[in-house]
C-alpha cells in the first residue's frame, strides 16, 4: 500500500499545480463527494465479496486471499484515478489560489492531500471486518496446532498500525521534502535573477537526498520499535553481521502485538541502518530460522538492492515525465497532458517493471539466506547446500503460516512463498551456487545504471536549454 500512497502523492502534488480542466469551481464539491462515496462503494464491495469467499471452513481459503488482493487494486487504482480526477477538476486551484493556502509552506498541500487521506481511511474502516475474520482463521489454526493464540487487532490498533506503516511511512519523509521546497519556491523572488533556478534545484536536490538517507532515523520513531535484547540470538545475529561483512546501526524489534511475523531492513548507508525483525517472528520462530530470516534481509542490504531500487525510481520518474512532456510539446495540448501521460507512464512502470525488478532482487535475497543458513558456515564457493536450503525453505513456510499466507498466493513484489521454495530446495539438491541469481542481477544493475545515466542527461538537457 505504500507504493500507492506515494503514488498518490505524486499525482496529487503535481496536478494540483496544473490549470484544471474547467473554468468553474462549482465541481469541486461535487467531484470530493463522488470520490469519497466511490471509495465507500469500492471499499465496502470488497470486503462483502471477501467475506462471502472465506465461507464457513476453518481453513484460509486460497480463493478469498485472490478474491480481496484483486478488489485491492480496484481500490488502489480508484484511490489514484479517482484523485487525478478531483485535481483536474479543480480542486488543488480551489485549495492553493482561491483559499490562498499556496502561501502557507507545507499547509496548502496538506489539505491538498485531504481528500485520499479521507479516502484511504474509510476503506481501512470496511476492511476491518475482513480483517477480523482472517484473524479468527488465523487463530484457529493456531489453537489446533498448540501455539500462542493471538485475538488480533482491535479497531484503534488496526488504525494506528496502518497510520504508521502505509501513510506515515511516505508521509513524513516526503512531508519534510515538500516543506522545504515550499520554502525555498517562497524565497524565489529576493534570489539574484539569473542564479534563482538553478539555486533553488539545487539546495531542494540536496535537501531531498539528505532527507532519503536520514528517512531510517525517523521511520525506527514513527514505527513501533525496541532494541533487540542481549543474549545468545543477538551474539548470534551480530556473529553473521560480521561475517558477511554487514554494517548496520541497531538490530530492533519491530511490535506489532505479535500479529506481525516478517523482518525488514532500511537505510541506504551504515550509520543509518536498522535490521527489524518483528515480535512475532522472535516469539515464534526457532533462532536457526530467525537467523535465515535475517540473513536474507542481510542479503538485501549487501547487495544494495535499495540504493539500485532508488535508481529505478529516480530514472523513470525522470524519463517519463520527459516522455509526457514531449508527448504534450507535439501535439500542442495543455500541460495537463503532459501530467496525465506521466502518471499512466508511471503506473505502467511501478506496475510492471518494478515488480519484476523486485522479484529478482527478492530471489537473490532468498539465495543468500540459504547459503547462509548452512550447518557448518556459509562456502566461500557460494554454494547452497541441501541442509542449508531445506532451513531457509522451512523459514518461508513457517512465516506463511503465521501471517496466513497461501504458499501459492502470488505476491507482486516477492513472488509466492512456494515458487520460492521451490526453487532454494531445488538450488540446493543440485549443488547450484549464489552464481546463477548474481548473473542476472548484475545484468539488472548495469540496465540501471544506464537508465540513470539517460536521466542525467535529461535534466541536463533541461536546465542548459530550459526545456
Amino acid at each position: 500500500m505504500y507504493v500507492v500512497v506515494l503514488i498518490a502523492f505524486v499525482v496529487a502534488l503535481s496536478l494540483s499545480q496544473q490549470p484544471p480542466l474547467v473554468a468553474a469551481r462549482w465541481p469541486v464539491l461535487p467531484a470530493v463527494t463522488v470520490y469519497l462515496a466511490g471509495a465507500v462503494a469500492v471499499g465496502a464491495f470488497k470486503t462483502a465479496l471477501s467475506l462471502r469467499a472465506i465461507g464457513p471452513g476453518p481453513d484460509v481459503p486460497g480463493r478469498a486471499l485472490r478474491r480481496h488482493n484483486l478488489m485491492n487494486i480496484a481500490g488502489q487504482l480508484w484511490l489514484v484515478a479517482g484523485l487525478a480526477g478531483v485535481m483536474l477538476l479543480g480542486y488543488g486551484r480551489w485549495v492553493l489560489a482561491d483559499l490562498r493556502l499556496d502561501y502557507v509552506p507545507l499547509i496548502g498541500k496538506a489539505v491538498v492531500l485531504a481528500p485520499f487521506v479521507a479516502a484511504l481511511l474509510v476503506s481501512w474502516r470496511l476492511e476491518y471486518p475482513f480483517y477480523r475474520a482472517l484473524r479468527g482463521r488465523i487463530a484457529r489454526q493456531q489453537i489446533l496446532l498448540g501455539e500462542t493464540v493471538r485475538a488480533g487487532w482491535n479497531l484503534r490498533e488496526y488504525f494506528s498500525y496502518n497510520l504508521r506503516h502505509q501513510l506515515l511511512f511516505v508521509a513524513v519523509p516526503v512531508g519534510l521534502i515538500v516543506l522545504v521546497i515550499d520554502i525555498v519556491q517562497l524565497s524565489w523572488p529576493y534570489l539574484p535573477e539569473a542564479a534563482a533556478e538553478p539555486i533553488a534545484l539545487g539546495v531542494s536536490g540536496v535537501w531531498a537526498a539528505a532527507v532519503f538517507l536520514c528517512a531510517p532515523l525517523l521511520i525506527v520513531r514513527v514505527w513501533r520499535t525496541a532494541p533487540l535484547p542481549d543474549g545468545p540470538l543477538r551474539d548470534d545475529l551480530l556473529a553473521a553481521c560480521r561475517q558477511m561483512r554487514l554494517k548496520c546501526r541497531r538490530l530492533l524489534v519491530w511490535l506489532s502485538g505479535g500479529m506481525i511475523a516478517n523482518a525488514g531492513v532500511m537505510g541506504l548507508i551504515g550509520r543509518v541502518r536498522y535490521v527489524l525483525l518483528s515480535d512475532a517472528l522472535l516469539e515464534q520462530m526457532e533462532q536457526r530460522q530467525i537467523k535465515a530470516i535475517f540473513a536474507h534481509e542481510a542479503g538485501h542490504i549487501i547487495s544494495h538492492h535499495l540504493f539500485y531500487a532508488m535508481l529505478f525510481a529516480v530514472s523513470a520518474v525522470t524519463v517519463c515525465g520527459a516522455v509526457g512532456d514531449a508527448v504534450a510539446a507535439s501535439l500542442a495540448a495543455e500541460p495537463w497532458l503532459a501530467e496525465t501521460v506521466t502518471v499512466v507512464l508511471l503506473l505502467a512502470g511501478w506496475g510492471v517493471g518494478f515488480g519484476w525488478l523486485s522479484r529478482r532482487f527478492e530471489r537473490q535475497s532468498d539465495v543468500i539466506g540459504a547459503w547462509a543458513s548452512a550447518l557448518e558456515g556459509p562456502h566461500p564457493d557460494g554454494r547452497v547446500t541441501p541442509e542449508g536450503a531445506a532451513i531457509f525453505a522451512g523459514s518461508l513456510e513457517r512465516v506463511a503460516v503465521l501471517n496466513g499466507i497461501p504458499t501459492h498466493q502470488r505476491n507482486w513484489r516477492h513472488g509466492s512463498i512456494a515458487s520460492r521454495v521451490d526453487y532454494i530446495l531445488w538450488l540446493g539438491s543440485t549443488g547450484g551456487s549464489r552464481e546463477q541469481i548474481d548473473r542476472v542481477v548484475r545484468r539488472i544493475k548495469l540496465a540501471l545504471w544506464a537508465a540513470t545515466a539517460c536521466a542525467a542527461a535529461i535534466v541536463t538537457v533541461r536546465l542548459v536549454t530550459g526545456w
